[in-house]
C-alpha cells in the first residue's frame, strides 16, 4: 500500500477489527494513512519489501518477534506506539527493557487499554513530532503568537529576545504550545517527556520543569499566554488573546510551519466539557 504524497504512513500491527477501524478512521482525520497488518511477520515483510513507515502502533501479544521487529525500527527510525492491557504489565515492562531507547527514531511510547481517542491521537501526534525533532532538528519552526520556538537551537525568541531552554524544558513547552486551552494531564506528560527514566508520579522533576518554563518564557496573567496548574491532575496553557491577535497569527507566514495538519476539527476535552457544564 502506498501513502497519499505528504501523508505519514502509519502500521498498525496485531491489532483486531474494531480497532483498525477506529483507530484508522482517527489517523486519516489527523491527515495520516493507516496500513493494517494481522502480525509482526507481515510488517516486517513489508518493510523489508521497501515500504516506508513512519510509525509503527502494535498492539501487545507474547511473541518471538520482538528483538527483530525493534533492531529493524532502530536501523530504519521508526518510533513505535505500544498498547498493552493491564494484565500484561510484566512483559511490557520486559519488552521496553529489551529495546532501550539509545538511538534516534527508537523512541517506544506505549499506553494502557482502555485507551480513547484523545489519547491515541496525542501520542501518535506526540511519536510523530518527536521523530521528526530528532531526525531533523532545523526543521521544527513554529509560531505562537509573538513566541518563535526554534528547534535547531532549542531556542524561543518572544519579542525580539532569545531564550534558550534546556532540552526537556523546550520539548514540554512546545507541547504546551502545540495544545494550547487543554488540561495536559500530568501521568500523560510523565510518560510522555520521560519516558527512559523511571519517574514517579510524586515526583516534583515536572513541576520544576514547568516552573522553570514559566518564569524563562513569561507565563503568567499579564502575558499573552498564562500557564496554569490544575491540582492533582496536570497543566493548562492559556491563551489570553489581544483584540489584534487572531490577525496576527492568520498573517503571519510560519504560523503553521509545524508540519502537522490543521486540527481544528479535534473533538472537545473533558476539562472543556466540565468547564462549559459549569457554566451552564
Amino acid at each position: 500500500m502506498m501513502a497519499a504524497q505528504g501523508t505519514r504512513q502509519i502500521a498498525l500491527v496485531g491489532c483486531d477489527e474494531a480497532q483498525q477501524a477506529a483507530w484508522g478512521n482517527r489517523l486519516r482525520l489527523m491527515g495520516c494513512t493507516p496500513a493494517a497488518f494481522d502480525n509482526s511477520a507481515d510488517f516486517l515483510l513489508a518493510v523489508t519489501g521497501g515500504t516506508q513507515f513512519d510509525l509503527l502502533l502494535i498492539t501487545l501479544k507474547d511473541e518471538g518477534a520482538w528483538p527483530i521487529l525493534t533492531a529493524m525500527c532502530k536501523a530504519l527510525r521508526i518510533p513505535i506506539c505500544l498498547i498493552a492491557s493491564a494484565s500484561q504489565r510484566d512483559l511490557l515492562v520486559e519488552v521496553l527493557t529489551a529495546a532501550g531507547n539509545d538511538s534516534p527514531g527508537a523512541h517506544i511510547d506505549f499506553a494502557v487499554l482502555p485507551i480513547d481517542d484523545f489519547e491515541l491521537e496525542l501520542r501518535v501526534r506526540e511519536s510523530l513530532r518527536r521523530n521528526e525533532t530528532l531526525l531533523h532538528p532545523q526543521a521544527v519552526s513554529a509560531f505562537f503568537g509573538d513566541y518563535q520556538f526554534l528547534g535547531s537551537r532549542r531556542v524561543v525568541v518572544h519579542k525580539g529576545t532569545e531564550i534558550r531552554l534546556k532540552p526537556r524544558e523546550f520539548e514540554l513547552a512546545l507541547l504546551l504550545f502545540r495544545n494550547a486551552g487543554r488540561l495536559l494531564e500530568r501521568d500523560w506528560l510523565l510518560a510522555s517527556l520521560w519516558v527512559d527514566a523511571r519517574i514517579e508520579r510524586k515526583s516534583r522533576v515536572l513541576d520544576c520543569c514547568v516552573a522553570n518554563i514559566r518564569r524563562k518564557l513569561s507565563l503568567h496573567k499579564d502575558s499573552e499566554f498564562m500557564l496554569h496548574s490544575v491540582y492533582g491532575r496536570g497543566y493548562e496553557l492559556r491563551h489570553l488573546p489581544t483584540s489584534s491577535m487572531g490577525e496576527e497569527m492568520n498573517g503571519h507566514p510560519g504560523a503553521n510551519g509545524s508540519g502537522f495538519p490543521d486540527t481544528s476539527n479535534e473533538p472537545v476535552w473533558l476539562g472543556e466539557i466540565e468547564r462549559t457544564q459549569a457554566r451552564a
